[in-house]
């Protein structure tokens, strides 16, 4: 039986929603919603998300099975760490005190969760990936009173990665995903399958909105709707507007670029391909900017393949469905990826258990149903073989009665009884006959 998996990216301009059947061996993609946020100026980021949430819930009754939720990827850190083993459990005891020194919070108030990127002999080398206890809860409190409940809660800088288990992507070499967001822009480096390094840059779509607002003398909605219709960047133009978005992008290409640079600086290969995401890479002229930045091919990052999508309209979804599908792919194969997932301990997701203990109990009256059947069986079997052995008591003493005049007392009570009167009587006989032969 197909199961329904949905993928939530909690974006800070809408929420999309991935919609995934997952069934034995494949997976499709069935539907995709997007619920703008709104009343932002009253409510907070989590409070705004939530609404979104419930709004869709009430607009679309689906049911569902199970549903990943990506945390943006502006609330969580990210740290590379290598460490002189690689004994997976090792790892698990001595992770705290290795970044207990490293970050700038008490650890006790900290979630962390890790990914391994590689190992060799006694070396390996792990993502940890770390935001503060109270951001995480009210994020998540906030989140259920909308009525979801999320059974993993990964990041959507971590959940791109999981868009290489559809196909769209190389299966060997390295590559990039940029996702260009409305107020983040996410960038993971892929060998593969692999992660290698990831980042999130507090830079988005909204940075440009308001410098045409601000070029321009626009309000904010009318400037959103130039962006869309008109933006472009074009190399020195003498157009304040496009002078602008340059200069914007500028800024985000020079800290591309040096992480890219810190990144080979390590001893890693360059990348060979870089993959545009997001609904601010739908702007003109983005492609031919990060080509020339950087001296690789660009391309837009194109997930909706005819072999798992049964969406009609594509051309919409296209450029901003990759988190929230990545976040499905999450929950359609858990045990890959990065597996990183805050939802543990204290905050784990509370229907598995339920689940687990409504199996437990199910097996414990199953069991005590086997126990009552045996014992059933057992009584009737007993009381049923009693009234045989009663029976033949009486058989043979009426037989006995018969052939023998002397009797006790009391009669005879068992076939033992019977038997051992026969057995005296026939060894009398012999005597006598002996003494007769003599």
């Amino acid at each position: 039986m197909a199961q329904t998996v949905l993928g939530i990216d909690v974006g800070s301009y809408s929420v999309k929603i991935a919609q995934v059947q997952r069934g034995f061996g494949e997976f499709k993609l069935v539907n995709f919603f997007e619920v703008p946020l709104v009343a932002e100026e009253v409510l907070t980021y989590h409070q705004a998300a939530s609404a979104a949430l419930a709004k869709f819930l009430t607009d679309n009754p689906i049911p569902f099975d199970s549903c990943v939720l990506s945390l943006p990827g502006t609330m969580v850190s990210y740290r590379p760490l290598e460490l002189p083993f690689n004994n997976p459990k090792k790892i698990d005891q001595t992770l705290e005190f290795e970044l207990e020194s490293l970050i700038p919070f008490d650890i006790d108030l900290v979630l962390f969760d890790y990914s391994i990127l590689s190992t060799a002999e006694n070396f390996s080398k792990v993502l940890v990936t770390y935001l503060q206890e109270d951001k995480f809860k009210e994020f998540l409190e906030q989140i259920q009173h909308s009525g979801i409940e999320p059974r993993y809660m990964g990041t959507d800088t971590l959940d791109l990665s999981y868009l290489s288990l559809s196909g769209a992507l190389p299966p060997e070499g390295k590559y990039g995903i940029l996702d260009l967001g409305h107020t983040k822009t996410n960038l993971v480096v892929m060998e593969g399958a692999k992660i290698k390094f990831v980042r999130c840059f507090s830079w988005g779509g909204d940075k440009i909105t308001k410098s045409i607002a601000e070029a321009a003398s626009l309000d904010y909605e009318s400037a959103e709707s130039f962006k869309h219709n008109k933006g472009q960047i074009v190399e020195k133009s003498s157009d304040p507007i496009l002078q602008g978005i340059e200069n914007d992008f500028d800024q985000l290409g020079l800290a591309i670029r040096q992480t890219l640079f810190s990144f080979y600086e390590s001893g890693e290969d360059p990348i060979e391909a870089l993959y545009l995401c997001g609904g601010t890479s739908k702007l003109n002229g983005i492609e031919s900017f990060f080509s020339h930045l950087l001296n690789i091919n660009v391309s837009a990052l194109d997930v909706l393949e005819d072999s798992f999508t049964d969406l009609h309209d594509r051309e919409r979804p296209r450029p901003i469905i990759p988190t929230a599908l990545g976040a499905a792919f999450h929950g359609v194969y858990p045990n890959k990826g990065s597996k990183i997932n805050f939802r543990r301990g204290e905050y784990a997701y509370k229907k598995d258990m339920e689940e687990l203990g409504g199996s437990f109990k199910n097996i414990g009256i199953m069991a005590a149903s086997v126990v009552l059947i045996g014992l059933v069986y057992f009584m009737i079997s007993y009381m049923t073989l009693s009234s045989q052995v009663e029976t033949m008591n009486k058989n043979v003493s009426k037989l006995v009665k018969s052939s023998v005049t002397e009797l006790p007392k009391k009669g005879l009570t068992s076939t033992k009884q019977a038997i051992s009167l026969l057995q005296g009587k026939i060894s009398g006989i012999d005597e006598k006959h002996k003494k007769i032969q003599g």
